[in-house]
């Protein structure tokens, strides 16, 4: 082999390593903790690239392992912060704001035309204000309401189905409880975003009814995931888009048609898709709180039904508490769930809430630095940050911490007594995140979990699934967050004697 080629290849590998040396040194610098063992490119995310583990993964273990107020890692290149502190949080969320803008998945508007308008995937103020602003003016109390009443009619065709497939499968009724719950929330957004019945509760839905193609909404493949959260660049050069083309597609040609329709007709139903049109002016602005709506509600709404489920089927004793409290609070109400009755059920908020601090929807929250500053820790470490750099809450490690939560692996809805609530940091509990950028959805989120939770509690007895792997672990997604084999449960239906006597 040449001499000169062996010295140019020396000289590229000294530089390369000289580099990423360089790079990999940005904490130690600073006097930081941080990871150990970044690889040259990848810094600490390629067993998540790989789909070897979840991002949350890392993020646990890094929590787990250290006891400073951050730990520095390495996100490709970029040097980046896990913030172990809830004062620090406080101060990414809500004191410093303006410093932590970001969402870390910001999507393309050439690419994602729709999703780039949601609050949560736009990085751009205006957007981001004017789809907050929009999306609150969806869901004050008055429409709220009108939702309850769609919901509750979703609510009774759900029991019916759930009394079909026990009577079918002789005494229970077996089923992964996110799939379960998706139907539920898919037929809700079927009913008030695109008013029509999406067959989610038929066990052939015909092939281009709502809930068959909607499933596609989040479609995704290894590819797509890996592009979007570790090289968005390289997506959004080659097209890559969150939102399925046909779907997209589906959903604009099915709203132009009712809105056309209701035109024509004079028709005004009250149902979102109603709400954002005496709002909206603009077709695509339309289109995109409706979209959002069907994320909202159908992944992250049904996640949270499907997780609060499975924690009472591992929790007996608490399951038949609720169950009592829900039936006396519905003495008053002539036996039925109504939005009004809704308020009482304090304890079923406390429960929700539980569940959420056990198995939150999102294992931990990506941001990003939007301008310079300087964090300081309460155990005096100093941590220099500029715009563009990574920072990682661990909304697990945090929400599972015996310093904050003592015994935090027992489920007890006590802790969110008001006597409780009062004392607890509100910056270690982030299942709706905080701060400006808090879930919007957030009032309807726990209308519909109330209600979907209340109407099917006073009916049937959920058990645990040994087909559910305990312990749970995520699944190796860099976008989303799924339990390894899903969360399983077992419905039986509540005896007649049992309900009456309560009511």
């Amino acid at each position: 082999m040449d001499l000169t080629y062996l010295i140019y290849l020396f000289l590229i590998g000294a530089i390369t390593y000289w580099y990423f040396k360089s790079i990999h040194s940005h904490w130690t610098k600073q006097n930081i903790p941080s990871v150990p063992d970044p690889l040259p490119i990848f810094g600490h995310m390629l067993p998540a690239i790989i789909m070897k583990e979840n991002v949350s993964d890392f993020v646990q273990r890094a929590y787990n392992n250290f006891k400073a107020s951050f730990v520095g890692f390495y996100f490709m290149h970029k040097p980046g912060i896990i913030v172990r502190d809830p004062d620090l949080v406080k101060c990414v969320l809500q004191t410093n704001y303006s410093s932590f803008r970001d969402n870390f998945v910001a999507l393309s508007e050439k690419n994602d035309p729709l999703m780039a308008r949601s609050p949560f995937f736009t990085n751009d103020v205006n957007t981001w204000k004017e789809g907050r602003n929009r999306i609150s003016n969806h869901l004050s109390a008055k429409q709220l309401k009108y939702l309850f009443a769609v919901s509750e009619e979703v609510c009774n065709r759900m029991s019916t189905f759930m009394e079909r497939k026990i009577q079918e499968n002789g005494e229970s009724y077996e089923v992964n409880l996110k799939n379960l719950f998706t139907r539920c929330t898919g037929e809700l957004v079927a009913n008030a975003a695109f008013a029509i019945e999406g067959q989610s509760f038929e066990d052939n839905p015909e092939d281009l009814s709502f809930t068959k193609v909607t499933k596609t909404l989040f479609e995704s493949s290894f590819v797509k995931e890996i592009l979007l959260f570790f090289f968005p660049s390289i997506a959004h050069f080659f097209g890559v888009s969150l939102l399925q083309t046909k779907t997209e597609e589906y959903m604009r040609q099915n709203i132009k048609s009712i809105l056309e329709k209701r035109q024509r007709t004079g028709s005004a139903p009250n149902d979102y898709l109603q709400f954002t049109t005496e709002l909206n002016a603009n077709f695509d602005d339309i289109l995109a709180d409706v979209v959002n709506f069907y994320v909202d509600t159908y992944d992250t709404t049904s996640s949270a039904v499907a997780n609060l489920f499975y924690n009472l089927s591992r929790n007996p004793d608490i399951q038949t508490k609720l169950r009592d409290h829900i039936m006396s609070v519905l003495k008053d109400a002539n036996g039925q769930v109504t939005y009004e009755s809704l308020k009482n059920m304090t304890y079923l908020e406390q429960v929700i809430h539980e569940s959420m601090r056990m198995t939150p929807s999102l294992a931990f929250q990506p941001k990003r630095c939007t301008e310079e500053i300087t964090l300081k820790g309460n155990d005096g470490l100093t941590c220099h940050l500029k715009p563009g750099d990574p920072i990682l809450i661990p909304v697990v490690g945090i929400q599972h911490d015996e310093k904050y939560w003592p015994n935090p692996e027992i489920f007890d809805p006590d802790r969110f007594s008001p006597e409780n609530r009062a004392k607890n940091n509100r910056y270690t509990f982030l299942a709706f995140g905080e701060g400006p950028r808090i879930c919007v959805g957030i009032r309807l989120a726990l209308m519909l979990v109330k209600q979907i939770t209340a109407s099917l509690i006073i009916r049937f007895v959920i058990e645990h699934s040994s087909k559910t792997k305990v312990p749970l672990e995520y699944e190796a997604s860099p976008i989303f967050f799924g339990f390894k084999g899903g969360l399983w449960g077992r419905f039986k239906k509540l005896s007649l004697s049992s309900q009456e006597s309560k009511l």
